[in-house]
């Protein structure tokens, strides 16, 4: 069932189970040591092929769950299931994953050719190698051949993360695991890499769990993304589900460029009432004087007609949006909404805002809890 597969086609592809997982670390305080919950009751599911990416502040346990599913660490509570298997009882060396570092984690005394070749080097099969790693360079359109008697002091960081990619490939993988590989790279690297690994994710559709704190990859690279936040999941969906319909308060904040706008109010006469704008329906169940935040993405509100006044501190042209985001305030409120470029904004200005109605969301000031 986990037999060797040829890098040309992917024809039987693993689904991973993580099934109400649970990691925690010993930290110390000031007066004793206690158990710290790394990953807290976390499942999900990752479809044949599908490519899930893991999203969230440092810290949150992004990278605990990927070495829990690679199985480099045992899980204090819940399993692991690769095709209903548990992974505790699949050997290591049938387990079919590939994984990727952000340093590359190549062997430095090793030259590029016995970095990828490893894996085939042990089953007797690297004559392989010149094939693989011209498979690749087509896909990819980076020459990996020139790099092959390096070794990876040699080698730019750019040059580490596509070997360490093509290392992985070489190992025949059912499983791809990416621990924030191009973390370490300068953006325009980071662009150039994104591009030749969704063109290798294309060609050999392996079932993925990448994990980031970088959003433009996440959405780049992901059919689906997976937030977490202190150990636990919070929402998993795709762009349009976290974006439009976020469950609380931190995935709609979290989630989103620019930052979602925030005002708080309170129910009046079941509707909701706050410093700048107000009247807007709410639930009938909420009770009145329940404290209400809504949230308002930048590109929801509406410059003109009977609005308020806000004032103009500052206006971010983004030539290739063709839009500008500008910032206004009134009184203590201030927030964030998008401009077309071709109308003239300056800081000083006085625009007047409304809020697309059907795009506002509320939640509740004390839970976060999306509340309609």
């Amino acid at each position: 069932m986990y037999g060797e597969q040829s890098i040309q086609s992917v024809d039987i592809m693993t689904v991973i189970l993580v099934d109400h997982l649970c990691k925690s670390f010993p930290q110390a305080t000031a007066t004793r040591v206690e158990s710290v919950p790394a990953v807290d009751h976390v499942s999900l599911k990752l479809a044949s092929g599908q490519v899930i990416a893991i999203l969230g502040p440092s810290g949150c346990g992004k990278s605990t769950l990927l070495r829990l599913v690679a199985g480099l660490i045992e899980p204090d509570a819940g399993r692991v299931l690769y095709d209903d298997v548990d992974l505790r009882h699949i050997p290591v060396e049938e387990r079919g994953i590939g994984m990727v570092f952000q340093d590359g984690a190549l062997i430095p005394h090793w030259d590029v050719r016995q970095n990828i070749g490893f894996f085939l080097w042990l089953r007797k099969r690297e004559s392989e190698v010149p094939q693989r790693v011209s498979r690749i360079s087509q896909i990819t359109g980076i020459g990996l051949e020139k790099l092959l008697d390096r070794r990876p002091r040699q080698l730019s960081g750019g040059e580490r993360q596509r070997v360490g990619i093509a290392r992985a490939l070489a190992r025949d993988p059912r499983v791809f695991l990416f621990d924030e590989p191009f973390s370490n790279l300068d953006a325009k690297l980071r662009t150039q890499a994104r591009v030749e690994l969704k063109k290798l994710l294309h060609e050999f559709p392996v079932t993925s769990l990448y994990v980031t704190h970088d959003q433009t990859e996440a959405l780049a690279l992901a059919h689906r993304i997976a937030i977490m936040r202190a150990g636990k999941l919070e929402q998993m969906g795709d762009f349009e589900t976290l974006y439009r319909n976020p469950i609380n308060l931190f995935v709609a904040t979290f989630f989103g460029t620019p930052t979602m706008n925030l005002f708080e109010g309170v129910v009046r006469g079941h509707h909701w009432q706050g410093i700048s704008f107000g009247g807007l329906p709410v639930r009938g169940d909420l009770e009145e004087g329940t404290r209400i935040t809504l949230g308002v993405r930048a590109e929801s509100i509406r410059l003109g007609g009977e609005g308020v006044p806000a004032l103009v501190t500052a206006a971010t042209p983004h030539y290739g949006e063709r839009m500008q985001l500008v910032e206004v305030e009134n009184g203590r409120e201030h927030w964030t909404l998008v401009a077309p470029l071709d109308g003239r904004v300056l800081v000083g200005d006085t625009l007047t805002c409304t809020l697309a109605e059907v795009d506002c969301l509320f939640f509740d000031s004390v839970t976060g809890q999306r509340v309609g």
